[in-house]
């Protein structure tokens, strides 16, 4: 940690870029190494050079995280996890930067050692979700890119890690960790480092009508880059130690240029203080030379979204042709040292830093001078020849008896011994040994018939009025889950609401649904309804995010009565078992695997989606605000893309963000058999855009597949990733 409590962290995406930002002044480096990180593309980091990295960043008194943000299979937390984390603990590695929950309980089962932080990509958008995580051990929330100053200083006022932020480079539209366009529609996954980018694709805006809308340009899922440089104090202000720069996939002219111009402002940020603080237009322009997209933007810390964020005319990485110098920063440590030399007896030499002092003293010992006498300028000459070590001496006193001749050799090897030895000791302690790996080992007793959802359960989720009503009447419907947002507009009490009664009156399991972001102003109002959270009324709650998980917890709501939406992910038995252990029964299995990948995930406690038109993205950037204006109103928009594909646009006002749903929806009733096979508790149904006649007519089908009779497929059906699944 720098004086003042500010942390520069830089990307690298190989080792020559490693050192070079630690040159422009970067206090800590984030890097990926051969797997597991989200940035797959990228060179990342052989074991060799991964341990060579965080050497050299310990030389000079710097830190090196690793990557290991992205979700993991089965086959990979079993067969190759533990060695490859393995090698960079003992290397010393200062901490690791997750996604995954079993990822983060393996962490804290086999290296208790190691730091975690939380990555941006578990969504985290509150002190609620701050708190969940700390509490199971996470030293560091990395937030949400979308959160503004003052929900970055709630957030760390929720909590007591480390908060670190982005403050320079690209943005997603969507909230990281909830993108699946690439997914779904390419193949590629951006929850495993290999997100094709259709957000910097052109797209057309058709209306409710289905007339395409004017456009400033057609990038309209692509925001300009982020710089938010003129706004370090008030970061520092609200609570962020660590302030991130994106980029470890550009090269080492941009990375080490934008370190440097930062560097001279956070010293100055720290030096002046904000009366002080000033960027030069100088500076910004060579941040802009340095790679943009449009411009810039300060992105969402100013606590709104308009179209100026957005790139509009191009979706490109723009940099100018002007030399830009990187930049270097003196980088040396300093030390104080007190040098002693008396005639016959062995010189000495002590060295002190950062609180450790260390002597040497010389085989060889002084003796009267017969020509030449050695004084305390040559002395001080020849010790303060620090050579390649990462040391400046910033005090040395120097006790040296007159009339003395000491030979320069002495002088040079004592002063080599000294601070080799000083360098030595003050390498953090990477002898750390991991707890021995124990396997996973698959728990029998998650039967689907030992839970709430029996077997063979059908459980609908809804969006709307006229779908509850069709859906709450059918037979081989067990249990219906409905928006928080609708009750809310409608009712007092949960005793006393429509919906519950209508469930109660056709013997239906009751379910809320939780929004899928939820930010400090969603948990308040959501406090206002405390009675939507009667334990005695609704048979449970899904919860779609940490956050949401942590808001259940804050109010007393029962953990066995919480089902874990798909989009907290649970992609591995680690993960299923970590949240076993902390009281959770009942989660949706994801989309991203494939069938062969289900086969071997422990199924028992789960449903699987069989029908629905999955969310792409989550965005807070709204497209209905960028084109139209704010008008506070529920709309349908369609993105059209090149290939004339049409990707529905649903905005949710109340709690301000937009869904980007698939061309296309899945339906996997010709799997039917197999899915039964698999030992899911129940089969879910996601209804999003569909009539309530529609509703009746799908879940017939459902049944129809069920008893091995003809039935009709949407005509936009995928199956998703059920036959390819995702690298």
């Amino acid at each position: 940690m720098r004086p003042g409590g500010l942390e520069l962290l830089s990307p690298a995406g190989n080792l020559d870029i490693f050192k070079a930002v630690i040159s422009a002044g970067a206090d800590a480096v984030y890097f990926g190494g051969e797997l597991f990180g989200a940035r797959a593309y990228a060179d990342n980091f052989s074991a060799r050079e991964g341990a060579e990295a965080i050497r050299y960043a310990h030389r000079y008194g710097k830190k090196a995280y690793l990557t290991v943000n992205t979700l993991l299979k089965n086959t990979e937390t079993e067969r190759k996890l533990y060695d490859y984390i393995r090698q960079y603990y003992e290397a010393g590695v200062d901490a690791a930067i997750v996604q995954d929950f079993g990822v983060f309980s393996f962490l804290r089962e086999f290296f208790p050692e190691l730091h975690i932080h939380a990555s941006t990509q578990m969504t985290v958008c509150s002190g609620l979700g701050a708190k969940f995580l700390e509490d199971l051990g996470a030293t560091r929330i990395v937030t949400a890119r979308e959160l503004s100053l003052e929900e970055i200083r709630l957030l760390r006022e929720g909590c007591g890690c480390e908060i670190e932020t982005f403050v320079h480079g690209a943005l997603c539209v969507c909230y990281s960790g909830q993108c699946l366009m690439s997914s779904l529609i390419g193949g590629r996954s951006g929850n495993r480092g290999r997100c094709a980018q259709p957000c910097r694709l052109p797209y057309q805006v058709l209306d409710e009508s289905s007339g395409r809308m004017s456009l400033p340009g057609d990038y309209v899922l692509s925001p300009k880059d982020l710089c938010a440089i003129e706004r370090i104090p008030e970061l520092a202000e609200v609570g962020v130690y660590s302030l991130k720069i994106e980029g470890r996939m550009k090269q080492r002219t941009y990375a080490a240029g934008v370190v440097s111009i930062y560097r001279k402002y956070v010293d100055r940020y720290l030096e002046k203080g904000r009366e002080g603080y000033h960027v030069s237009e100088k500076d910004r322009q060579a941040l802009l030379d340095l790679g943009n997209r449009s411009g810039f933007t300060d992105g969402y810390l100013a606590g709104h979204t308009g179209r100026e964020m957005m790139s509009f005319a191009e979706g490109s990485h723009r940099k100018e042709q002007a030399e830009i110098s990187e930049g270097t920063a003196e980088i040396r440590r300093p030390i104080s040292g007190r040098f002693f030399a008396r005639e016959g007896r062995p010189m000495r030499l002590s060295v002190s830093c950062d609180g450790i002092t260390l002597e040497r003293a010389s085989s060889q010992r002084p003796e009267r001078a017969k020509k030449r006498t050695t004084d305390k300028a040559v002395v001080t000459e020849k010790l303060k020849k620090t050579g390649d070590t990462p040391f400046v001496f910033s005090d040395l006193v120097i006790d040296l008896e007159p009339g003395l001749f000491i030979p320069m050799t002495q002088l040079n090897e004592l002063r080599r011994e000294a601070l080799s030895a000083l360098e030595e000791a003050l390498l953090p302690e990477n002898r750390r040994e991991p707890e021995p790996f124990l396997p996973v080992i698959k728990d029998d007793s998650i039967r689907p018939g030992n839970l709430p959802g029996q077997s063979g359960s059908c459980l609908v989720v809804v969006e709307t009025r006229e779908q509850f009503v069709a859906c709450v009447r059918q037979e081989c419907v067990d249990e219906i889950a409905v928006r928080a947002e609708l009750l809310t507009d409608e009712d007092k009490s949960l005793s006393d609401s429509f919906y519950l009664k209508e469930a109660k009156k056709y013997g239906k399991r009751f379910l809320l649904v939780l929004p899928e972001i939820m930010r400090e102003r969603t948990a308040r109002d959501l406090r206002s309804f405390s009675w939507l959270f009667d334990k005695r009324e609704a048979d449970g709650v899904i919860a779609c995010s940490y956050d949401g998980l942590q808001f259940l917890e804050s109010i007393g709501y029962p953990r066995e009565k919480v089902l874990l939406d798909p989009r907290i992910y649970t992609w591995n038995n680690r993960s299923l078992r970590a949240f076993r252990s902390l009281g959770y029964r009942r989660f949706g299995a994801p989309c991203e695997l494939n069938a062969g990948e289900l086969w071997h995930r422990d199924n028992g406690d789960s449903y699987l989606t069989v029908y629905g038109r999955a969310a792409l993205m989550i965005t807070a950037n709204c497209l209905e605000k960028n084109i139209a204006g704010c008008r506070k109103r529920q709309s349908l928009y369609r993105l059209c893309d090149r290939y004339q594909n049409l990707f529905p646009v649903k905005n949710y006002c109340r709690y301000c963000y937009n869904k980007i749903y698939n061309s296309r929806t899945l339906c996997l009733f010709s799997e039917a058999e197999r899915i039964g096979e698999m030992g899911f508790c129940g089969a879910r149904f996601d209804f999003t855009l569909e009539t309530g006649e529609e509703c009746v007519g799908i879940l017939k089908d459902w049944t129809d597949a069920l008893d091995g009779m003809t039935f009709k497929e949407p005509e936009d059906a995928t199956k998703g990733h059920w036959k390819r699944g995702v690298k």
